[in-house]
């Protein structure tokens, strides 16, 4: 269990500022679909800033919870701001959302309870999981070849990022309840 807070005070180093960066394009994104070779372009800096403030914060110890939950949802509003303006420029049909996005709808049942656990100081660490990562390397193959126009490689990399997503939010979740056993 940690007993850590979200403090702004844990982004003012350069791991968040970086993470920062990728909000700012996560927020712009949906303005920037009317070009696809511009909306690839902030999409691949955003992944690349992905990588980089979490080599970054560990470099220098700068590692925190609150930049760990912010990178998470930073990466989520990435993803469905670019998924939701991709639908509605005609990039992508909107059903492929659903299995892009299975792991969180799966996770947004926990939503509840981690908020309460955390009002009141119960935080639990998040690990990664290998799930977790091929999801998300399934997801940057699915929107990249959607952005480029590959549809064709898209839908199956768009039905692997639903596979293992599934996979993942399931693990996820039954993690979560083992883990809060320790709280009863």
């Amino acid at each position: 269990m940690q007993k850590n807070f979200l403090c702004l005070e844990d982004l003012a180093n350069p791991a968040g500022a970086v993470t920062i960066s990728r909000f700012v394009i996560a927020i712009a994104f949906p303005f920037l679909t009317y070009d696809p070779t511009l909306a690839l372009a902030a999409y691949l800096f955003a992944s690349a800033t992905d990588v980089l403030d979490g080599a970054i914060a560990r470099k220098w110890n700068h590692t925190s919870h609150t930049g760990a939950v912010l990178d998470g949802w930073v990466d989520k509003i990435l993803h469905i701001n670019g998924a939701w303006s991709m639908t509605l420029h005609g990039y992508m049909p909107a059903w492929w959302m659903w299995l892009w996005f299975i792991r969180e709808i799966i996770m947004w049942a926990m939503v509840m309870t981690i908020t309460g656990d955390f009002v009141s100081g119960r935080v639990l660490v998040q690990r990664p999981s290998i799930w977790g990562r091929l999801t998300a390397i399934f997801l940057f193959g699915a929107f990249t070849c959607t952005l480029l126009g590959l549809t064709g490689l898209a839908w199956p990399l768009t039905v692997l990022t639903g596979a293992t997503g599934l996979v993942c939010g399931l693990s996820y979740l039954h993690r979560y309840l083992e883990d809060r056993k320790q709280f009863d």
